[in-house]
């Protein structure tokens, strides 16, 4: 419930940005989500909790994570993979430290204690907001404006007096409002074919990744490691995605290699380790196994970005990463369930972590349907 929540709040990047600007939303948003932590501790049901983490601390997420991508897309012309890569580690460097230091607190502190401390720490958000800059005035916007021009042969009518003048129905006034509305919150990009194209390789590393991290630590129990061996799987996964995402970034920029060959690579990477999961028992090899796969899920993240920059261009980032990340949420509520799902009728993971690998390859055909469509225009 929550993400879904979270996410049906993504499209009002769009609105909130053109009404106040980046930096005014960020800061109100990351002051927001630690707001809504601390609150939280206070509450004495797990509904209160859910309603309030879902109404206030999602937007926080949500909202300041479209913006902020979006408003590094639109600076950085140059060096845009090695500064997304180190804008984007967050979720890396969290999977390292946050998840042992939440742990520390709630054995130190208890839950209430630990989410008012979480909530603190959360508030550094709405500071690092006060530090943006004022998002860059857009390139196609300068030259567009034409000025309104009225002829003196054709004065203006007043309909209203004429009483054989035409009633617009009030279904094409609903249909304005609608279209209006839909304007406004971006809708008009999900009509274009590169918005999917890019949606696919988004989509299913965003799936992929968060069903791994779910179901690893039972998958690896299932297999005989301890708990503790499981987290330092996890934690070694943190660190491949950190390391892959800020050097896939410069390798691309360096342009030592072509950005659809390293999508390529590390598609075609990361679905072979899903496939060899089940095969593997040995300790250090489950510990490669999670920094290669892992890192493969964070170069993807981070170079997918600009994937989705050079098809839709920067100018519609914001309303391409709302409803990309809305419409995978969907994705994540319908079928994620389904590895557990797995594990109930057959009694182990192996099953379910090979389908992953098989949904990691999906973007393969993005990349097909895009150089078909390519060599059609030539």
């Amino acid at each position: 419930m929550y993400i879904v929540i979270k996410s049906f709040q993504g499209p009002l990047s769009k609105p909130l940005e053109a009404l106040f600007g980046t930096r005014i939303v960020v800061i109100v948003c990351g002051f927001l989500l630690g707001a809504s932590v601390i609150a939280s501790s206070f509450l004495t049901s797990a509904i209160q909790m859910t309603l309030v983490l879902s109404l206030f601390a999602g937007p926080g997420l949500m909202i300041t994570n479209v913006l902020s991508r979006a408003l590094t897309g639109r600076y950085f012309t140059t060096n845009y993979g090695t500064v997304n890569g180190i804008g984007t580690a967050g979720d890396a460097v969290g999977l390292v430290s946050f998840a042992p230091l939440t742990q520390v607190l709630l054995d130190t502190y208890g839950w209430r204690g630990a989410l008012l401390l979480l909530g603190a720490i959360s508030m550094h958000l709405g500071v690092c907001g006060l530090l943006l800059r004022p998002s860059p005035t857009s390139a196609e916007g300068r030259d567009d404006y034409l000025p309104i021009v009225q002829s003196e042969e054709e004065p203006l009518v007043d309909e209203s007096a004429n009483p054989n003048a035409e009633k617009i129905p009030i279904l094409c006034i609903l249909k304005d409002a609608v279209i209006a509305l839909g304007n406004s919150l971006g809708c008009a990009v999900c009509s274009r074919g590169a918005f999917w194209i890019a949606w696919l390789v988004s989509a299913c590393h965003v799936f992929v990744g968060s069903l791994w991290l779910i179901y690893f630590v039972a998958y690896a129990e299932s297999k005989g490691f301890s708990g503790y061996e499981a987290v330092t799987f996890t934690t070694c996964a943190g660190i491949g995605s950190l390391v892959f995402k800020v050097f896939n970034g410069y390798v691309v920029d360096q342009g030592w290699i072509e950005l659809r060959w390293a999508l390529l690579i590390l598609i075609i990477i990361s679905g072979l380790a899903l496939f060899l999961l089940p095969l593997l028992s040995s300790y250090w090899l489950m510990i490669v196994n999670a920094f290669i796969f892992n890192g493969c899920v964070g170069g993807l993240s981070s170079i997918g970005d600009i994937y989705t920059r050079e098809l839709l261009g920067a100018e519609d980032l914001v309303s391409a990463f709302s409803w990309m990340d809305l419409i995978t949420a969907i994705f994540q509520i319908s079928l994620g369930f389904f590895p557990g799902w797995i594990f109930d009728q057959t009694g182990r993971y192996d099953e379910a972590f090979v389908i992953l690998g098989f949904i990691s390859l999906l973007p393969l055909v993005s990349l097909l349907v895009e150089k078909l469509l390519s060599r059609r225009k030539e």
